[in-house]
């Protein structure tokens, strides 16, 4: 499949948030999408004057905007990076992909979830990576469209077949390690600027420079909990792999000096998950990047489990590594609560140790709390706005996010809610009923059977539907009393001039 016009047009896509059209101070428009510079590097370096390659990112482009670069570049293929709450606009940009004559491609987690499904209903969508490490199989498929070579041959490729059968290629476990490209941020240079100032009206006050560059990487993945994942976690694989931890420092130092990238994400589901890969990391920093962290001049953010940070010398070795800032699921101020949501012997105790351990190494927090786990009571969300409010004059914290519960595909409550015949998570239906019943919880059979002929086989959800039926069947408050908790909470945070802000519900 080559062009007349010198290269195979490659357009990729990370699909607009919904959520973020009213959250502007969600991560999602503070940060490029990293996994789609990495895929256009790697298919760029390899196949050279054989594509083109363009990328747009949906956290600072509308859609509308979209669509024009689709008609003005007319892409032959066009790849879409799919999140749940992404998904809708996704499917509206992949029909107008279609409708101009190209290609589609989905990835990351939506579309691994799904991928038959959303051939089966999405005509529009001809190719899916269901690989949560897609860089390999998408380098596959353009060798195939470019050289007509065999589908069946490219890893994790769901596609249809010439007589139109749906077929699924075998997945592999593809290791950091031995692939994991560095994204080449020339492909974005031009709109790195946007993402600093954006970054810097929200968060400026937190940093001692005069501006912020900032960037997520992503050498390392998993989470600690990941075996028994906390019960709203839907990413894809939760299994520990790492990357080279000298590769990351020429990396690092690269970013630095070629575009004055100061501040370094990395998006590690929980980077307590690997001592080694930190110990790793201190072992190798070369001098120079060290003196520049002492400095203030690189500064590293990341996430991280409270229980994790208590752990193995942890907040030291962070605060030794340059991080400055830390995502936590905080969740509840009810340790109740938190067994509900399977977060694997933290409580709201441990929760404040981690807090006051990381306020004594001056670095700051995020916190996440969550409104509406399983069993959840009137009583139990004010136990978490008392929490919060204590927490507030304990430590320093550079925003707090109170949101909704929002039930995703491929985590615990999905089983609960719709997959309680073979669920992913738990041994059986038996042991989904008697966590329930733990929680005072009783679920007639016909509502239960409901909401699985409601969602089940089904590839876009309503988010405030199924909200709405969460609440209504596995709680013991209403969305109404929720939102109301949270906007009280929510001024109350401002009113210590702590941002706020919401990237889920």
């Amino acid at each position: 499949m080559k062009s007349l016009l010198g290269g195979m047009r490659i357009l990729l896509i990370n699909s607009p948030n919904e959520v973020d059209v009213t959250h502007q101070n969600s991560n999602f428009s503070l940060f490029p999408h990293i996994g789609i510079v990495q895929l256009a590097t790697r298919i760029k370096e390899t196949f050279k004057s054989e594509v083109v390659i363009k990328i747009v990112d949906g956290g600072i482009v509308p859609l509308a905007t979209i669509k024009s670069i689709i008609s003005d570049f007319k892409p032959e293929l066009t790849g879409i990076s799919i999140l749940t709450p992404s998904y809708i606009f996704g499917l509206e940009i992949a029909s107008f992909a279609k409708k101009n004559k190209s290609l589609v491609i989905f990835g990351d987690d939506h579309a691994i979830f799904f991928p038959k499904i959303i051939l089966e209903k999405r005509l529009y969508v001809d190719f899916i990576v269901a690989n949560d490490v897609g860089e390999q199989p998408f380098f596959e498929l353009i060798d195939a469209l470019i050289n007509k070579k065999p589908l069946s041959n490219v890893c994790s490729l769901a596609y249809r077949d010439e007589e139109g059968f749906i077929k699924l290629n075998p997945p592999k476990k593809y290791l950091l390690s031995q692939i994991n490209t560095i994204p080449d941020l020339s492909l974005i240079e031009d709109v790195l600027p946007i993402y600093g100032n954006k970054y810097y009206q929200t968060y400026g006050h937190l940093h001692n420079q005069k501006y912020v560059r900032a960037i997520t990487v992503n050498n390392i993945r998993g989470c600690e909990n990941g075996r028994y994942r906390c019960s709203y976690c839907s990413i894809a694989d939760l299994a520990i792999n790492s990357g080279n931890p000298v590769k990351f420092w020429e990396m690092v130092h690269s970013y630095h000096e070629m575009y004055g990238i100061n501040l370094f994400f990395e998006v590690c589901d929980s980077f307590t998950a690997s001592s080694r890969y930190v110990i790793s990391l201190l072992e190798s920093m070369p001098i120079n990047i060290s003196k520049k962290i002492e400095n203030g001049e690189i500064e590293f953010m990341v996430y991280a489990r409270a229980l994790g940070l208590l752990k193995k010398n942890n907040v030291d070795k962070f605060k030794r590594l340059g991080i400055k800032r830390i995502n936590i699921g905080l969740d509840s101020g009810d340790s109740k609560m938190l067994e509900a949501q399977r977060k694997n012997k933290t409580s709201n105790e441990t929760n404040l140790d981690a807090l006051h351990l990381l306020n004594q190494a001056d670095i700051t927090v995020h916190g996440s709390f969550i409104f509406g786990a399983l069993g959840e009571t009137e009583e139990s969300i004010q136990y978490t706005i008392d929490h919060i409010k204590h927490s507030i004059n304990e430590v320093k914290f550079s925003s707090i996010e109170v949101s909704r519960l929002y039930p995703l595909p491929n985590c615990p409550i999905w089983d609960m809610m719709v997959e309680f015949r073979k669920p992913q998570f738990y041994k059986n239906t038996d042991e989904i009923i008697s966590a329930i019943q733990a929680m005072n919880i009783t679920i007639k059979q016909d509502i239960w059977d409901e909401l699985e002929y409601k969602y089940s086989n089904q590839d876009l959800f309503v988010a405030e539907e199924m909200m709405l039926d969460w609440y209504k069947n596995f709680t013991h408050v209403d969305k109404t009393y929720v939102e109301n908790c949270i906007k009280q909470i929510d001024e109350f945070i401002s009113s210590n001039n702590i941002n706020t802000g919401n990237n889920v519900g």
